[in-house]
């Protein structure tokens, strides 16, 4: 079984695209999704992140994610604070699932948006970097219609630039054209790891 981590920047496409590796039999682990329910059902981590922060941020069991989304992305320090709290649970969710799909599937993929950042990438075979210029990443971002402008920009500029990330992956995707070449580009990058 190959592990894949397929990252990119906000709106860059990389779930799209993973969704294009899902379709020839990959087995996709979505890192953003299993973080969510982390900061959503562990009480331990919870708990850290009041501690660590100084503030409230589960109310009557509930926990406020706008309170703490605008705690995450006011400054690198903190993205990075939160990050520290909350990947290693990812990390042993992940290793549980990789091992669960061992000899299942041949291709086993991560889409992670900080998988150069967190160290994931030493843990994976291969990655691969979905990249789509600044003005299209902006503009996808925008559609979906959760996150307002400068939401965006906000958290654009704590993630690790595009150029420095296409150093470090072993393959780079351009996503700058139509969801058709982008199926074609992801279904020939599985033709070529999973031979």
């Amino acid at each position: 079984m190959i592990t894949l981590g397929v990252t990119g920047g906000l709106g860059s496409g990389k779930t799209t695209a993973c969704g294009f590796l899902k379709e020839k039999g990959a087995v996709v682990f979505d890192a953003d999704a299993v973080a969510k329910n982390i900061i959503l059902t562990n009480q331990h981590v919870q708990q850290t992140i009041e501690e660590t922060f100084n503030v409230k941020v589960v109310r009557e069991g509930r926990l406020d994610t706008k309170k703490l989304a605008s705690l995450a992305f006011v400054s690198e320090e903190n993205q990075s604070t939160l990050n520290n709290i909350v990947h290693p649970e990812v990390i042993k969710v992940l290793e549980e699932e990789i091992e669960s799909h061992r000899g299942k599937t041949e291709l086993f993929v991560v889409d992670a948006p900080l998988i150069f950042e967190s160290g994931l990438d030493a843990r994976l075979d291969y990655t691969v970097l979905i990249y789509a210029k600044f003005k299209i990443r902006l503009e996808r971002a925008l559609r979906r219609g959760n996150l307002s402008r400068e939401e965006i920009m906000r958290r654009i500029k704590f993630q690790m630039p595009e150029e420095e990330k296409k150093e470090l992956a072993d393959f780079v995707i351009d996503n700058n054209g139509s969801l058709e070449q982008l199926r074609e580009s992801m279904h020939r990058l599985y033709d070529e790891l999973v031979v």
